[in-house]
């Protein structure tokens, strides 16, 4: 009886083991994957060759962010806004690098702009401001070059380093991979970017 006792409590940490350490392969979206290919890819392909970055990584980046459609959709964040107006207006010291004197010569409906996000990889309004550019240059024909531009030199050096996983949780919450868990909105935002790679990784160039 006793050896029994033993034998169930030691199945049950065998299965609670198992549990806590499988992986569950996310639900992909292929039809994404087959826009992605049909309204980028050439894109895509030139512009990596041009700034020697992995093209996979952004076809798969395109497919989470705006599931390949073309032209792809806009996303106001409310609270994005609030942070920036309260920059602006000094009642919040900054947001990120952003200070007053970055935001005093925008109007209201600018700000809703810069607290937008635009193009297929959905780039933050605001960032045009470092990044020097007019803000529908991310809206456009450039949308996607400046994008990626952007991405290089936000967070090149780990795909380089080929940390895709890490870029994926930078691209969506501004820091790399925790050492549990994860950040993003959604929980298999990583998980799903990494898969879509394996998928453009099979491409031929």
């Amino acid at each position: 009886m006793k050896n029994i006792k033993w034998l169930i409590v030691l199945g049950l940490v065998v299965v609670f083991y198992w549990l806590s350490n499988y992986k569950a392969r996310p639900k992909l979206h292929l039809s994404s994957v087959e826009l992605t290919r049909q309204n980028y890819s050439k894109q895509v392909n030139q512009i990596c060759k041009e700034m020697d970055l992995p093209p996979a990584y952004f076809k798969a980046l395109i497919v989470l962010e705006c599931s390949g459609r073309f032209p792809p959709k806009s996303r106001y964040e409310r609270h994005v806004y609030h942070k920036l107006s309260e920059v602006k207006r000094g009642k919040r010291k900054r947001y990120g690098s952003l200070t007053k004197t970055h935001l005093k010569k925008f109007s209201d409906k600018t700000l809703k702009d810069l607290a937008t996000s635009w193009g297929p990889l959905q780039v933050m309004g605001y960032q045009t401001i470092a990044m020097k550019i007019p803000l529908h240059w991310l809206k456009e024909e450039f949308a996607l070059y400046y994008s990626i531009k952007w991405v290089k030199k936000s967070y090149g050096k780990y795909l380089k380093k080929r940390r895709f996983g890490d870029a994926f949780h930078i691209h969506n919450t501004g820091k790399p991979m925790p050492s549990i868990g994860t950040r993003t909105y959604d929980p298999n935002y990583v998980k799903k970017g990494l898969e879509y790679i394996k998928i453009f990784e099979k491409d031929a160039f």
